[in-house]
């Protein structure tokens, strides 16, 4: 076997009990532990690395302490469909590279993974399964990697509560039921979320729209991504590797999550079930209200993922939001996209801090979000001055433009950025906008927060504001 590889001096170990040498190579973000014996060679992608920790089976007296490389392998399930299998393969080895523990050891247990059980015997660890998620992987995913990699660090089923979500209502109940009185009562909890952003916006708003006492103790969200766009994942790095956001929850610490609050004129529903049925808007001072962490849209943002959001769709993964872009940008009938209106005004800071309200005078809006991260999905970045958690609202708008101005500049945004320069685009931080529609037709009336969709009355208006609320952690 070789000595040196790329001039790394090679290190001799064990892997599954037989010889080997390791060489860990790193370039920028990438990296690559390359394990080679007499007639053979495996490379091990930091990108499927959880972490690395001690054999909890320990090893033989005066023997060098076995370690696990605990990872995450992918498949694609159906070339037809993109829903991804997904297994743990912890691997025991002997005498890592020092470079390479420095870069994956998990060197303590995880504090916000061992939360307390009440005194009832009743669990503060959650792991909620959202079974109507993206393309439907949570399941397996939890029965095939995370309940396995929490027993390698000796949190077996025993040691949480599991949750699986039977309807659109499932993750609101629980936080409503279970997580609000447990916090209220200054609890620490832990809930590990395998879902999209729904998943979180569920919980926060759950948690803001009720009452809370000076006790009041913020659960930690550990996030698994199994949405479709899953901004929030790709946002604050997360999906940076391929274990879903396990590395993250294994290796990771909690930090706030900012919120936002969009107030809607009275008469506002949400759209739901394919937009077959209507719900009110939870209400306050005569207003609906809805939180978001993510984004607050209108126009052809909101009309994508509002048309999108069907069974049919949903197939589809994250393809679905460029298919229904495609019919909303080239309708059937050869006519020309539409066109929003609708007055604007935002709300900014000048140099000494103090507010003060800017008017748009375009009232013809092609594209408009309002949004507190950087990407909506992997490749798509929308907001590149936008820091993970940073709770900066920025607003990109485009006026009235064509559409093949509009995929124009779509397609720099999906290709690294330079879109938010581009004249056609208007961007900028904000503390928060209000849209007044002038639009007979409620199909462009349709406001998009975080997924959930809002139809607004002919004439009525919404309002964002930056939220000021701590309300949850998320391990990052």
């Amino acid at each position: 076997m070789p000595a040196l590889i790329m001039d790394i001096p090679a290190v001799t170990g064990t892997a599954l009990g037989s010889d080997v040498s390791f060489v860990y190579h790193k370039e920028k973000d990438d990296g690559t532990l390359i394990l080679s014996w007499d007639g053979g060679e495996d490379h091990i992608h930091d990108k499927d690395v959880i972490g690395v920790i001690n054999d909890p089976r320990g090893g033989r007296e005066n023997e060098v302490q076995p370690q696990l490389i605990l990872r995450v392998v992918t498949s694609q399930s159906s070339p037809e469909i993109t829903k991804m299998r997904f297994a743990f393969e912890p691997l025991p080895v002997t005498n890592l590279p020092q470079n390479y523990l420095e870069a994956h050891v998990i060197t303590k247990p995880p504090e916000h993974l061992y939360v307390n059980p009440n005194e009832d015997g009743s669990r503060n660890l959650h792991i909620v399964v959202s079974t109507r998620s993206g393309v439907g992987e949570a399941q397996q995913y939890y029965d095939d990697v995370l309940s396995e990699a929490l027993a390698a660090i000796d949190l077996n089923r025993d040691t949480y509560q599991l949750h699986t979500t039977e309807s659109e209502k499932s993750i609101t109940e629980l936080a409503k039921k279970v997580l609000l009185p447990r916090a209220n009562g200054g609890i620490a909890q832990t809930v590990l979320l395998l879902s999209g952003d729904g998943g979180i916006v569920d919980t926060v708003n759950a948690l803001l729209l009720s009452s809370r006492t000076e006790k009041y103790l913020k659960p930690t969200i550990g996030l698994i991504s199994m949405g479709t766009g899953n901004a929030m994942a790709n946002s604050t790095g997360l999906n940076r590797d391929a274990t879903q956001g396990l590395s993250r929850i294994f290796r990771g610490t909690p930090q706030n999550l900012p919120t936002f609050k969009a107030h809607f004129s009275p008469g506002s529903v949400f759209l739901t079930d394919e937009a077959r049925r209507t719900e009110p808007l939870p209400s306050e001072s005569g207003h609906g209200i809805v939180h978001g962490v993510v984004v607050c849209s209108w126009a052809l943002h909101a009309s994508l993922v509002a048309d999108s959001d069907t069974t049919e769709y949903r197939k589809y993964g994250a393809q679905r939001f460029q298919m229904a872009a495609k019919e909303l940008m080239a309708p059937d009938d050869g006519s020309d996209p539409h066109v929003y209106n609708g007055s604007i005004t935002l709300y900014k800071s000048d140099d000494r801090g103090v507010e003060y309200a800017e008017d748009i005078p375009e009232t013809k809006t092609s594209y408009i979000v309002a949004t507190l991260v950087s990407n909506f999905e992997e490749r798509l970045l929308i907001s590149p001055d936008s820091k993970p958690l940073d709770g900066q609202l920025r607003i990109l708008r485009f006026g009235d433009i064509s559409g093949a101005d509009v995929m124009r500049l779509m397609g720099m945004a999906l290709r690294g950025g330079g879109h938010e320069h581009d004249e056609m685009a208007y961007y900028a931080p904000i503390n928060g906008l209000k849209i007044q529609f002038d639009e007979p037709d409620a199909r462009w009336r349709r406001v998009c927060v975080d997924g959930k969709i809002i139809r607004v009355e002919e004439g009525g208006w919404v309002e964002v504001r930056r939220g000021h609320e701590d309300i949850v952690d998320l391990i990052a």
